[in-house]
């Protein structure tokens, strides 16, 4: 761990902006592993869950958003911009104003400054809003290339994926340059030790999840890495490959274990939510 220490102990200015972009449900407890030893412990949640959007801002490189969460048409439909099809398994709850570009309005940032986007994975409810952000042909996005084929596979929509999120965008590979214990792949993204990239496949084969190193201390972005803290506390990776989901669970809790004063934020939790401020309050 002594490289990570190293890098905190050098933190930079960034701003990071938690966007609550609404609520999604499906049926049965989506967020425990079914084949984990654990899992018949855990009631059916019936609860809807937080999408997030992280904006970063980087004193030099400006704007990285960090997922886009749901569409604005999910205000008018429950079915947003996913289709009749997913739209009958993914049950949604948001309203007019809750997407990202109206809430980067809050701190008077438009779609055209956000200069790089990060998508942790391509389901549906994760690069949702992406298209809003069209009109903004010098926007970097980038995902993971195990993820790229992932989405598009013959089935990828069965999996969650819908095409027309990423369509019309160049998207980049992550280029994972070096590893840090305990993950196996991470990019150092501006190169500067302030924004990490690292592997966290399981849910999906190329999920990513993001480390801030911050003026208050290190920041880790689970993702759906980690839907709730019970998947850290208890070691039940989410739904998905279980061996290599269980695997970045452990990466993740070593990581904390390690720094335990990392703030964590996680992908769906209900109960983390009402402990978050929002936009356009931050963190440092």
């Amino acid at each position: 761990m002594s490289g990570w220490k190293e890098y905190f102990d050098n933190p930079h200015s960034l701003k990071h902006y938690v966007i609550h972009t609404g609520n999604v449900h499906m049926a049965g407890n989506i967020h425990f592993n079914r084949k984990s030893p654990g899992f018949k412990q855990f009631p059916a949640d019936k609860r809807f869950n937080p999408v997030y959007a992280h904006l970063i801002e980087h004193p030099e490189k400006g704007y990285v958003l960090m997922d886009t969460g749901l569409h604005s048409s999910f205000a008018d439909r429950s079915s947003g911009n996913i289709g009749y099809l997913l739209g009958r398994i993914i049950k949604t709850k948001s309203e007019a104003g809750m997407d990202v570009v109206s809430q980067l309005k809050k701190i008077h940032v438009t779609p055209d400054q956000i200069r790089y986007i990060v998508l942790s994975h391509l389901h549906a409810d994760h690069p949702s809003a992406l298209p809003l952000f069209r009109q903004n042909r010098s926007v970097k996005v980038y995902a993971d290339q195990d993820e790229l084929q992932a989405a598009n596979s013959v089935f990828g929509l069965f999996q969650g994926y819908v095409k027309s999120h990423v369509a019309d965008f160049d998207l980049f590979p992550i280029k994972y340059s070096f590893q840090v214990a305990p993950f196996d792949q991470v990019l150092d993204f501006f190169g500067d030790g302030s924004i990490f990239i690292v592997k966290t496949p399981g849910h999906t084969p190329g999920h990513v999840s993001a480390i801030l190193n911050m003026i208050d201390g290190p920041v880790i972005l689970t993702f759906d890495a980690a839907h709730r803290r019970a998947n850290i506390d208890e070691n039940i990776p989410p739904k998905g490959e279980y061996s290599s989901a269980l695997k970045s669970i452990e990466n993740i809790k070593t990581f904390i274990n390690a720094f335990p004063d990392t703030r964590v934020f996680y992908g769906h939790d209900p109960d983390q939510l009402k402990t978050l401020k929002f936009i356009p309050e931050f963190y440092s």
